[in-house]
């Protein structure tokens, strides 16, 4: 299953997994093709794809959604958050302590993430960046930062 991710979502995996823990309900926003979905899944974790369209186990609008506050203890938000601006909702739905795993372009070299994009280095972003910010501005308790490839960041929040 992992051969046939892209580089980039390999790298990210592995970043992502020694923060998770199998008791933990997760919900994996903006889930796309639900690759993390269905991996995290086969490895026996609880965790729930949303997005805008199919195949997402949940469709829906992120800022519309009725979700019951404190609803997840981890909401994963890779290449989502440079979308639609839903911080708030994010909060809403995690938990205190939760976790906010996410990854989104450096905003000043979104240009090179495109050309990546098409040399299928990193996944499609199937709609305009409108929203693309340093995830440093998030207010949350950083555990992990890093940078993929000089281009992408990735964080590890505690709310």
């Amino acid at each position: 299953m992992y051969k046939k991710l892209s580089f980039g979502n390999r790298e990210k995996l592995k970043l992502l997994l020694p923060y998770l823990k199998k008791n933990q309900k997760m919900l994996d926003l903006g889930c796309g093709s639900m690759w993390l979905t269905k991996i995290l899944r086969a490895k026996g974790y609880n965790c729930v794809g949303f997005a805008l369209e199919p195949p997402a186990d949940i469709i829906g609008d992120i800022k519309k959604h009725a979700f019951k506050k404190g609803s997840f203890d981890v909401v994963i938000a890779l290449e989502m958050l440079e979308h639609v601006d839903c911080l708030a909702e994010i909060d809403f739905i995690l938990k205190p302590k939760g976790l906010l795993i996410a990854s989104s372009p450096v905003p000043h070299l979104d240009w090179l993430c495109l050309i990546l994009e098409k040399l299928k280095i990193f996944q499609d972003r199937g709609t305009p960046h409108s929203n693309l910010f340093n995830l440093d501005k998030i207010p949350y308790k950083t555990f992990k930062k890093k940078i993929l490839f000089g281009i992408n960041q990735f964080y590890v929040f505690a709310k």
